[in-house]
């Protein structure tokens, strides 16, 4: 006891942002006000289920990295924070719609013992359970999106799972303890969905300082392909550096031939420093991509910290 007296006084001098706090950030983040204009939808679609199939590539780099996962669009960010064994989960994306679909996958994730009755719930064999749930969380307005999203989500899954099998790789729908990790989140009030817009001042960056101010850091920033569609504004430039992102990493996509994506990884604080930089207007020059180049799907490229910025 004499030996750990040393240790506990010396935490209790801590200050309260050096002590990690994830329900306290969970608590302030919930509390957060949705960015109301998020601009047009993205191709004016709702995208309910990722196309992005080939996560596979990154499961080993993410593996196990913990610390809270930050994440647009709709399923990825469930399936990447099971690898991580993420802290805590933040879910920001500016289609209204699919904010609402996080409530529901909450309230199946909430409900099912395991992967097989959660995947049960996206399907007619579980349609009334599945319907019963989404009332009870939302009522006749979120039935709709479960209506329209289920089809796309089911076959999301369905194609996801044969992939995955094909492939040797466990993942959120095929281990239990994956599963476990991501309900437990949602059951301990440590999933966060917020509408939001990377390119506009609001939400993403108050969400940095709640989670400064918990002592908490992102252990993975998940940003989908969401950069090929502008260039850097000013406050997406704030708002990265505003993420606590030392220690942590980046993971995007962009479109490659055949049709598919290149998954590019990137240290946090290195995307930091290149996104403050005004001569960097967009992530192609993060990438070194060159004019007339194509990038090559379903591979994993690493961005070399190393590399001189201009």
């Amino acid at each position: 006891m004499r030996r750990l007296l040393p240790a506990l006084f010396a935490l209790a001098l801590l200050p309260a942002a050096a002590r990690a706090d994830v329900d306290e950030f969970t608590a302030a983040a919930r509390s957060l006000a949705a960015d109301a204009d998020t601009g047009p939808l993205t191709n004016g679609l709702h995208y309910f289920a990722s196309n992005e199939r080939d996560l596979d590539l990154v499961a080993d780099a993410v593996q196990d990295t913990g610390e809270v996962v930050v994440a647009v669009a709709a399923d990825p960010g469930y399936i990447l924070a099971a690898w991580a064994d993420a802290r805590a989960l933040v879910l920001i994306d500016l289609d209204p719609a699919i904010v609402a679909l996080h409530r529901i996958y909450a309230a199946f994730f909430a409900a099912a013992p395991g992967p097989a009755e959660f995947s049960r719930l996206w399907t007619p064999a579980g349609e009334a359970e599945a319907l019963a749930l989404v009332e009870a969380a939302g009522g006749e307005a979120l039935v709709e999106t479960f209506v329209a999203a289920r089809p796309a989500v089911a076959r999301r899954f369905a194609e996801l799972g044969r992939h995955m099998a094909s492939k040797g790789r466990a993942w959120l729908l095929s281990d239990p303890t994956l599963y476990a990790r991501v309900a437990g989140l949602v059951r301990a009030n440590r999933v966060i969905a917020l509408r939001g817009d990377f390119t506009r001042a609001g939400t993403v960056r108050a969400v940095g300082e709640a989670l400064r101010a918990a002592g908490l850091r992102v252990g993975l920033l998940y940003l989908s392909n969401i950069e090929q569609y502008f260039l850097y504004t000013p406050e997406f430039r704030q708002n990265v550096q505003g993420l606590p992102l030392a220690g942590g990493q980046v993971l995007r996509t962009l479109p490659g031939r055949p049709a598919g994506f290149e998954y590019i990884l990137q240290q946090g604080a290195d995307f930091q420093a290149w996104a403050q930089n005004p001569k960097v207007r967009s992530v192609y020059r993060i990438r070194g991509f060159i004019k007339g180049e194509h990038l090559v799907s379903r591979r994993v490229h690493v961005v070399d910290p190393g590399r001189p910025r201009p």
